[in-house]
């Protein structure tokens, strides 16, 4: 008997630092259920896993030159490999950037249309001090890049090698579905 009663006082010692603090106007009846769920504070809601992942890839962004001027693919790399081995495509959204892990989803703006494209960095490059950000052929003509005298973009991580993209924030992004997946599955 004595033993379970040492058993039962670590037990109790044991779980006093993980009790949260009781209200001071708490009776201690205990026979009381409502009295006992009472005293106690109710936990912290947890943080929304969506805005767990903006935190983490603003801390990412912040590591990465993600705004300044972009650049695009000659005709002369369609049907090459790209550095994660998919073969390029100049009809197909895709970007290469220097740093960025590859199979990360951008999200590009241009700020001379303020028109914005979502898409994968499947490859390396611009090796042109330049320029920060390497666009295909469809997507520099969808943003405007290829005709616009400001080929200023800023760019916005949605996604990590992996992951879905983070849901749109606003109506105007385009991400045409045949396209953006069709630069997504290597080897076509």
């Amino acid at each position: 008997m004595a033993n379970r009663a040492w058993i039962a006082l670590a037990v109790l010692l044991a779980a006093a630092p993980l009790a949260r603090a009781q209200d001071s106007s708490c009776t201690r009846d205990f026979a009381n259920p409502a009295c006992v769920t009472g005293c106690y504070e109710e936990p912290a809601p947890a943080p929304d896993p969506l805005e767990q992942r903006r935190l983490r890839y603003a801390e990412i962004e912040s590591e990465h030159h993600l705004s300044g001027l972009a650049s695009y693919y000659s005709t002369f790399f369609d049907g090459r490999k790209t550095a994660n081995g998919e073969i390029y495509r100049n009809r197909k959204f895709s970007a290469a950037h220097l740093t960025l892990p590859l199979g990360s989803w951008i999200e590009v703006t241009s700020r001379a249309t303020g028109k914005k494209l979502r898409m994968r960095v499947n490859d390396r490059g611009p090796f042109a001090k330049k320029f920060m950000l390497d666009l295909s052929q469809a997507a520099a003509r969808f943003l405007g890049v290829d005709a616009a005298p400001d080929r200023f973009v800023d760019v916005r991580l949605i996604a990590l090698p992996g992951e879905d993209p983070l849901p749109e924030e606003t109506e105007d992004v385009a991400e045409p579905a045949e396209t953006t997946i069709a630069s997504a599955t290597p080897g076509q």
